[in-house]
């Protein structure tokens, strides 16, 4: 009979075992994704921000999700459409919840189930946890959730060392403009995006040109906002309208100054000659594509005697073609020592 009692007692030992194992398994997923995310507690808001120097909403969702290799659209509302839909009394840790009517109509804001009833998000106060059922402001805008995380066990994706300042991966010590980029970064005066990117191809957009010159004058960034379509939320407003203060860049007729348009080396030349005052130069080259009823003529031919700027070898300047991140980067790296 002992026996018989003993061997009852050890089969149910085992089975509680196994259906402990079985429900540390099914949730360990999402209590990961969730563990991740308030590991950036305090991390500040940063409209566009998808990285551990600032967040927005939607690109926090981006930045920790894909530490598990799970992609998601960028916007909250596209999101919204992603995994198997969730009701509210069925949530687990890592799911994802959803809220509208935030700061404009519709699914507006994300965030992660972390259990009891709370989430996390980036909110614009940083990334913080606040409760779904919260009387004054969430609990009233909560739209949904979805499931996006497996029940499966998911292994966060190994962790791409950030390098250090002026060192990226994408610009190896071969590249043409390695030794101007590595010393722009190294002076703080250019960075990159997530690990240690720096995109030396993509064009160089004119809210990035903003942020770079206010830095490399160490100008006071300002509120004053001079254009129309530059909102307070943009990233770049207070440097944009720094380097307007110092009439460095006067934007367009219309009130406007176009900060996410790309800029052309036209653009750059004029800027250029403002901003480092060079006077006094003429350069005799004479380019196919550029007469003296061309706006930036004389600009341009400043910059060129100036040994910042060249032309190209069919005599060509080019003057309304995009820059580059990486061209832009020679170009100041080559004023900033012209002497």
């Amino acid at each position: 009979m002992r026996k018989k009692i003993l061997s009852l007692l050890i089969i149910s030992t085992i089975i509680s075992l196994l259906l402990s194992s079985m429900t540390s398994a099914s949730s360990t997923a999402g209590d990961k994704v969730a563990e991740s995310a308030k590991s950036y507690l305090g991390t500040p808001y940063v409209f566009g921000g998808s990285s551990p120097a600032g967040f927005d909403c939607s690109g926090f969702i981006l930045f920790i999700y894909k530490k598990f290799s799970i992609s998601l659209p960028r916007t909250s509302a596209d999101q919204f459409g992603s995994g198997d839909k969730v009701a509210k009394a069925d949530l687990k840790a890592g799911d994802l919840v959803f809220f509208q009517n935030t700061y404009k109509k519709g699914i507006s804001h994300t965030g992660i189930y972390i259990g009891n009833n709370n989430f996390i998000s980036a909110a614009n106060g940083g990334v913080q946890i606040d409760s779904i059922n919260d009387p004054y402001y969430w609990g009233p805008k909560y739209a949904g959730a979805r499931r996006v995380v497996k029940e499966e066990i998911v292994k966060e994706a190994e962790v791409v060392k950030p390098l250090p300042a002026g060192q990226y991966y994408d610009v190896p010590k071969g590249f043409w403009a390695f030794d101007q980029i590595s010393f722009l970064g190294q002076q703080g005066i250019i960075s990159g995006y997530d690990i240690s990117q720096f995109k030396p191809e993509q064009n160089v957009s004119r809210a990035e040109v903003a942020k770079m010159m206010s830095d490399t004058f160490n100008l006071t960034p300002s509120t004053a906002n001079r254009f129309s379509d530059v909102s307070n939320n943009h990233w770049a407003m207070k440097y944009i309208n720094a380097v307007a203060d110092q009439g460095f860049f006067v934007g367009y007729g219309n009130g406007t100054f176009k900060p996410d348009e790309p800029i052309s080396r036209g653009e750059i030349a004029t800027l250029f000659t403002k901003a480092f005052n060079l006077t006094g130069k003429e350069s005799a080259q004479q380019f196919i594509d550029l007469d003296e009823n061309h706006w930036a003529y004389g600009d341009i031919h400043t910059l060129t005697a100036s040994s910042i700027a060249f032309g190209y070898k069919d005599s060509s300047f080019q003057p309304n073609r995009e820059a580059s991140r990486s061209e832009f980067a020679v170009f100041l790296y080559r004023a900033i020592h012209t002497k």
